[in-house]
């Protein structure tokens, strides 16, 4: 069973049984107290009068003067309510006697700032010391003694015969101002207040019950409709703690400036958690923006009303307040009708509960107003009305979270669906991938050994064209020797011929050995052989191999002392191949504009020998630096010249190799340095 349909039959089942349970105990206790011999007690209606005293100092004996008795004007009813007002009243109360009984007389409600009981005996003088004072309010600690311990009651004596007299004097300025009483016979008195107890504890159970089923619908979907009727609740709750005297009972005793605040407070702070409440239930921030707004500004009043509570002058804002909410339960009710078939169940359910809390807050503002017609039970008719509301709202939240589960258990299964449906074209796309890779790989197989075999057949080649050269090299370079000894004494235009051929020859041979050099770098033969080397020996012979090679250049050697005996681990070929390179680009790119000299030094730094190819040349672009040592990669300056874009990759592979760094920089001309780790003695 799903988490919202558990909560919602727990919610109902939770109410249902309290009901039930509560009507059982009354049946049975009712069952067991026996009323057939309790005497009729005389009606209240028509008994009462009243007289306003708005400087609210009148005194007993000043009520007992025949002026003053001349002024009480009669009830109706078996109460009054003056709404909000700051005079204080005096109402009398003539019991004439049917019977002799004792019986209790409640006042009401719990909230009122201060109340003086003054009972007479049965028959008694009209007098000021014929009358027991007994009193009670909010500014007053609670009473101890009397028929009730909470509510303000007293025991009243009735005879046969003979009239009782009561006064009762009312002040009050935190609230609303009314006065309800109730007389029952001591016989019926158990029975009444094990009624009102059962009532009362059904009433703030459910609540709470709902309260707490609300926190449990916050805690697994955190949305601000939950929160903010969770908080309603919760001062609903609050301000019948306080209504119903409980609050002054157990919280303020004595203390009834704290208590009115309490009141006050809860009163309106529920006011704006309800306006908000309400709003986000019926979405009119996205519906409505007027209405919206609305509420909104029914919620700051309601803060601010909360201010006044708080300063003690609740009688200040009470009457606007109460308009307030009258008329924003009116709205609610309104608006909930007009959406009470949007969303079905949910709408419906919310729109009952509108109408509920409509028409409770309606009578409920009326009698803070003091419209003195509606009947005593309507005092209880907003806590009812709250309580249908509170349940048909949580059942509607329960309802929207058992729709939204089904909703998101259907889109979890579409999901799982189109996954599995994703997850067998992927399967399929892995394997129609995999072929093609497999088949790529074996193109490219095939291509780097074909490859292999052109770069090796190359290599081949040059050797090959190395040695047949080589051969007929040394025959013209033999005959050479020979025709310049049998010549004997020349002239020295014969000799300067004699040496140019022999140096072409020389250069010949230093092309092919340096051509197969370099392809065996590139191909499949790049297989170095390491050894422990003077490093001035292989900077000599490359300067030498390069004079032959690049016509006699102009390179100026520079060995720094301290390097002459500094030893590295490296291939001796391929080190000089890779200054040959760097010498060879010097004298092509120098040549471009007459550069000159060379210079090829080299120095130490710390653990590391520097071999550094300075040339004048025309230099490389700053943005094309980083990409030098790429292959088949030239600067975009040097297109006149002829060359592959090889020299720099080579030398680049070659200290790779050796564990060495390369180190370039291009301002005037261009800088390359290869910084190759030494040997420690």
């Amino acid at each position: 069973m799903t988490i919202s349909r558990i909560l919602s039959l727990h919610t109902r089942s939770g109410v249902y049984r309290i009901i039930f349970c509560a009507l059982l105990v009354v049946s049975a206790m009712a069952g067991g107290i026996d009323t057939a011999d309790s005497a009729p007690l005389p009606d209240i209606k028509g008994k009462l009068s009243i007289l306003l005293d708005p400087t609210a100092q009148m005194t007993l004996p000043e009520v007992l003067s025949q002026d003053e008795q001349r002024s009480f004007k009669p009830i109706a009813g078996n109460g009054i309510n003056l709404g909000y007002t700051r005079e204080a009243f005096w109402v009398k109360l003539t019991l004439p006697g049917d019977a002799d009984l004792k019986a209790a007389l409640s006042l009401g409600p719990n909230y009122l700032d201060y109340i003086d009981v003054y009972v007479s005996a049965p028959g008694a003088q009209q007098t000021n010391a014929a009358f027991d004072h007994f009193a009670f309010g909010d500014y007053r600690p609670p009473s101890r003694t009397g028929p009730s311990t909470i509510s303000p009651a007293v025991f009243v004596d009735v005879a046969q015969g003979l009239t009782t007299v009561v006064y009762i004097r009312v002040a009050n300025q935190g609230t609303s101002t009314q006065l309800n009483l109730q007389l029952d016979p001591l016989s019926t008195l158990p029975l009444r207040h094990v009624i009102s107890g059962l009532a009362l504890g059904l009433w703030f159970g459910a609540m709470t019950a709902l309260l707490l089923t609300q926190l449990v619908f916050v805690y697994f979907d955190r949305k601000a409709q939950y929160i903010l009727l969770a908080l309603s609740t919760l001062g609903v709750i609050l301000i019948y703690f306080g209504n119903l005297g409980l609050s002054h009972a157990f919280l303020f005793m004595g203390n009834g400036r704290y208590n009115d605040s309490f009141i006050g407070v809860n009163a309106w702070a529920g006011l704006s958690a309800s306006a908000m409440a309400y709003e986000a239930i019926l979405g009119l921030r996205r519906r409505s923006a007027w209405l919206y707004r609305l509420y909104l500004t029914i919620a700051l009043c309601g803060l601010a009303g909360s201010g006044f509570a708080l300063a003690n002058q609740n009688l200040l804002f009470g009457p606007f307040g109460s308009v307030l909410g009258l008329l924003g339960a009116l709205l609610t009710m309104v608006v909930g009708f007009l959406q009470m078939n949007e969303e079905g169940t949910v709408s419906r359910l919310a729109a009952v509960a509108f109408a509920m809390v409509g028409i409770g807050a309606t009578v409920a503002m009326l009698q803070r107003l003091g419209v003195s017609w509606l009947p005593d039970w309507t005092f209880s008719a907003y806590g009812i009305s709250v309580l249908l509301q509170t349940l048909l709202l949580t059942g509607a939240m329960a309802v929207r979270l058992r729709e939204a589960e089904s909703q998101n258990r259907h889109m979890h299964q579409e999901a799982l669906a189109s996954a599995r449906s994703a997850e067998q074209v992927a399967a399929k796309l892995v394997v129609e991938r995999t072929r093609e890779l497999i088949e790529a790989r074996k193109a490219a197989e095939n291509a780097l050994k074909a490859e292999m075999d052109s770069q090796l057949r190359q290599v081949r080649f040059l050797e090959v064209v190395s040695h047949q050269y080589r051969t007929p090299l040394a025959s013209i370079r033999s005959n050479i020797d020979s025709i310049e000894f049998s010549m004997g004494d020349i002239e020295q235009a014969d000799r300067t011929r004699i040496q140019r051929i022999r140096r072409a020859v020389a250069r010949l041979v230093e092309i092919l050995e340096v051509n197969v050099a370099r392809s065996r770098l590139q191909g499949p033969s790049f297989k170095p052989s390491m050894d422990i080397l003077s490093i001035s020996s292989i900077v000599s012979s490359a300067v030498h191999r390069s004079y032959d090679l690049l016509n006699a250049p102009d390179i100026r050697l520079e060995i720094a002392d301290d390097t002459v005996a500094t030893k590295v681990h490296a291939d001796q070929d391929m080190l000089e191949l890779a200054l040959i390179n760097l010498l060879e680009n010097a004298v092509k790119y120098g040549g471009i504009r007459d550069a000159g000299w060379i210079t090829l030094s080299v120095e130490k730094r710390g653990d590391a020998v520097v071999l550094a190819v300075e040339d004048q040349g025309v230099g490389i672009p700053a943005s094309e630096l980083p990409h030098v040592f790429e292959n088949a990669v030239r600067g975009s300056n040097v297109s006149s010249v002829e060359g592959s874009g090889l020299g720099l990759f080579l030398v680049a592979k070659v200290m790779t190799v050796h564990g060495g760094q390369i180190e370039i920089e291009s301002t005037k001309g261009t800088t390359v340095r290869l910084i190759l780790p030494t040997i420690r003695p």
